[in-house]
């Protein structure tokens, strides 16, 4: 399933967008029916955010129903007007395929609202998540600097003090090792559903102009054939891919990291991109989501993408036996009938 479900908001929500620009709604939940965004509750303004909020929100709140909850905030900026809240309510109860519609409908909701006036988005799973307290928990976490251990607290003292030093012959001056894009909420929702198994695919792409990594699709059973037609021609993708395959009587689950770079197709600075940001990419998805690799391949020629080159590169030996037993001389015939009479020099007459 693409990030771009599809799913477009009719012209009635439409309206309400524009309506709540006006400052005086508080709250509007945003759900899909029908393969359609549409509003189905909202209040106005009556006291402050917090009280309204602990007002509101949770009598709203449906243990096994998802949806997006639109929270005005007090604070006001000077482009856009009043800034709002975005809750992207998923709980863990929720369909996988319902879940994957809500979650990859995200960003069509947030392009249809106008991304400007949300400054604070936040994903829930439960019902307990939805309180003024989680919410403002939530921004406490954000605006905190990451947790770090002493040798990494003592490696960042180490370079700021390089970096300020005065530069002479035996200066040291840091280099650029690789890039590190944050993931977008789709793509962490994503991961979350291949780690449980309840997808086998996800493509990721990066926006070098936001510096974020997208994704760009998801797929509950896919083969490596059908995801070469899901591959642009123009441009780097990332594949995180569970190839199921039989092996030795056995059914085996390998995953696989895949980079495509289409090496003519693409631009210079793009490819630039993609190769700088890979090692991020790959230690991230391994430390922070506990995925492990069994294998991590280049590919590109997208046409090299088949399940006998997957199999190949996870069972080297079994693939070298096949192709002697293909390419094996045949055997002579069994039977040879019988043996021809020769002409010889002891038989001029004939």
């Amino acid at each position: 399933m693409s990030h771009q479900s599809g799913i477009t908001a009719n012209e009635l929500l439409r309206g309400k967008f524009a309506e709540m620009k006006d400052g005086h709604i508080r709250v509007v939940v945003v759900v899909i029916e029908n393969e359609t965004l549409l509003a189905k509750e909202e209040h106005n303004v009556e006291r402050t955010f917090d009280e309204d909020f602990d007002k509101f929100i949770p009598p709203l709140v449906k243990q096994n129903r998802p949806g997006y909850y639109f929270v005005r905030l007090d604070s006001i900026s000077e482009i856009s007007g009043h800034n709002w809240l975005l809750i992207v309510y998923i709980p863990d109860e929720t369909k996988v395929r319902e879940r994957m519609l809500y979650a990859s409908t995200v960003a069509t909701l947030k392009r249809e609202f106008g991304s400007a006036y949300i400054t604070e988005e936040i994903r829930a799973t439960s019902m307990d998540e939805m309180t003024i307290k989680s919410f403002h928990q939530h921004v406490r976490t954000q605006a905190a600097p990451p947790p770090r251990t002493n040798n990494e607290l003592d490696k960042l003292e180490n370079q700021a003090a390089e970096a300020n030093a005065d530069i002479s012959v035996d200066s040291r001056h840091q280099t650029l090792q690789g890039l590190m894009f944050q993931f977008d909420e789709n793509v962490i929702e994503a991961l979350h559903l291949f780690k449980k198994q309840d997808v086998d695919y996800v493509q990721l792409e990066i926006d070098h102009e936001k510096e974020r990594t997208l994704l760009s699709h998801s797929e509950s059973h896919v083969t490596p054939e059908q995801i070469q037609k899901l591959l642009p021609d123009n441009a780097g993708r990332y594949h995180i891919y569970r190839f199921k395959h039989d092996f030795n009587n056995e059914t085996i689950n390998s995953t696989f990291f895949l980079y495509s770079v289409p090496g003519h197709g693409s631009k210079i600075k793009q490819r630039m991109v993609y190769a700088s940001c890979k090692e991020s990419v790959i230690d991230t998805i391994e430390k922070k989501f506990g995925i492990n690799f069994d294998r991590k391949l280049e590919v590109c020629d997208i046409t090299d993408l088949t399940n006998d080159y997957l199999f190949q590169q996870l069972h080297p030996e079994a693939s070298v036996n096949v192709a002697k037993t293909s390419f094996a001389r045949p055997k002579a015939p069994s039977t040879r009938g019988p043996r021809r009479l020769l002409k010889t020099a002891d038989n001029p007459d004939e």
